[in-house]
């Protein structure tokens, strides 16, 4: 079996995509302690909104951090990935623009916009157009140094990703995010990593064997609140990683429309596999719906089911 056959796993990642996922909390750390010294100017401590941009693994970060801190900071947070800005972005709103390149067209078209409609705004990538913009016009940006990223793909900085914008848009005053913190999250993706690396043998691994259980299915994430953000990465990871197809819904917004759906085509009940990433920390009315959710797609002869558990 190639789950437990190291050897023939190192063949198959040449790229090291392993190599950057186990070391997710050595990037959090990282990009903590490489942005302690960014300066914020007075005149950023004021907006009223939150634009953050970035194209596939550049926005990651984006969603994450908007399913986390959305219901919590005082102004919205929005994440937006296409070309031109919308019109209410102005001199009141703070943009964050991401491109681990660097030089993706998408941000670095938002970034030349913001300059004209003299916004605030500010950059993260590991150099290119984006950093070198925000150079010449004297902004606030974080530099990435992927030292724990050595696949270098854009997908797999999602600790520098997450902690180097949350750091950014925590300078503002907006937010707080302290060493303790970042402690907690490292040591919470420990946990995860040592139970689940590649060492450890199938019979053991939740990791591989909920890879056997996907790898032939079309898979249908399932989640809320704060982990939608979250599990989109999740969903990205298998795009793009796993060459997989895989979707992600809402709850409670599936509920209003995917569940007329189940029925057909007929080859549902074989081809589909539902995975439910639940939280103890959802509401009692969410929780009540993965668990309605889950019934509802069992009458329908869908019988592909993981249910994913977590406190957090």
């Amino acid at each position: 079996m190639i789950l437990d056959d190291i050897e023939a796993q190192k063949k198959v990642d040449a790229s090291q995509t392993y190599e950057s996922i186990v070391s997710y909390s050595e990037q959090c750390q990282h990009a903590f302690d490489d942005t302690a010294s960014i300066e914020i100017p007075d005149s950023y401590r004021s907006f009223n909104k939150i634009l953050m941009t970035g194209m596939g693994g550049s926005g990651l970060g984006a969603r994450i951090i908007e399913s986390l801190y959305g219901l919590q900071i005082r102004c919205p947070i929005i994440h937006m990935h296409d070309y031109d800005l919308p019109a209410w972005v102005d001199q009141e709103t703070l943009c964050i623009f991401s491109a681990f390149s660097g030089t993706t067209e998408e941000p670095v078209e938002n970034a030349r916009q913001a300059i004209k409609r003299n916004c605030k705004w500010m950059a993260v990538g590991a150099g290119g157009t984006i950093i070198d913009l925000a150079i010449e016009h004297n902004v606030p940006y974080y530099k990435i140094v992927p030292t724990y990223n050595p696949s270098k793909q854009p997908r797999l900085a999602v600790g520098y990703s997450v902690i180097g914008q949350l750091r950014l848009v925590a300078a503002t005053g907006i937010l707080s995010l302290d060493s303790s913190e970042i402690m907690k999250i490292n040591k919470a993706m420990r946990r995860i990593i040592d139970t689940s690396k590649r060492e450890i043998p199938f019979d053991k691994n939740p990791a591989k064997q909920m890879a056997q259980s996907l790898c032939t299915k079309q898979v249908t994430f399932v989640a809320g609140r704060h982990l939608v953000g979250a599990t989109h990465a999740i969903k990205n990871q298998m795009n793009e990683n796993a060459k997989s197809m895989a979707t992600l819904h809402e709850i409670p917004e599936l509920n209003h429309h995917l569940m007329e759906g189940l029925a057909y085509p007929t080859s549902n009940s074989e081809t589909l596999m539902y995975v439910f990433v639940n939280s103890l920390l959802y509401p009692e009315r969410i929780q009540k719906r993965f668990e309605i959710t889950k019934d509802i797609i069992e009458k329908n002869h869908v019988r592909n089911l993981v249910d994913l558990l977590t406190i957090t």
